[in-house]
């Protein structure tokens, strides 16, 4: 099934290295600009709840900035942490200088 796009802001409002959380609808998403690619994760991690768009970018992963938990730009799987976890992974797409997520 296709996803519904919803533009979330312009390219240059999103810095390389870091996440920047948008919403859509009632969803809290953070989005991610790392190592020349484009990444959106729920924002919230599924040990205390903790937004994790403010959180260090380091070879495809977040830490969350409470815990330390890190998880998968790609999948949002945990790779460090509780084991099995994972927050939901949405697509994202560049329209110009338009990036838009797909939920």
């Amino acid at each position: 099934m296709e996803p519904e796009w919803t533009a979330v802001g312009r390219i240059d409002e999103f810095p390389e290295g870091r996440g920047r959380q948008v919403r859509i609808g009632a969803r809290r998403i953070g989005v991610y600009r790392h190592a020349g690619a484009w990444f959106a994760l729920k924002d919230s991690c599924p040990h205390a709840g903790l937004a994790l768009h403010s959180g260090l970018l380091c070879d495809g992963a977040v830490a969350c900035p409470g815990h330390g938990w890190t998880l998968d730009l790609a999948s949002g799987q945990v790779r460090k942490g509780g084991s099995g976890k994972q927050v939901a992974s949405y697509p994202v797409r560049l329209v110009g200088d338009v990036v838009e997520v797909g939920v």
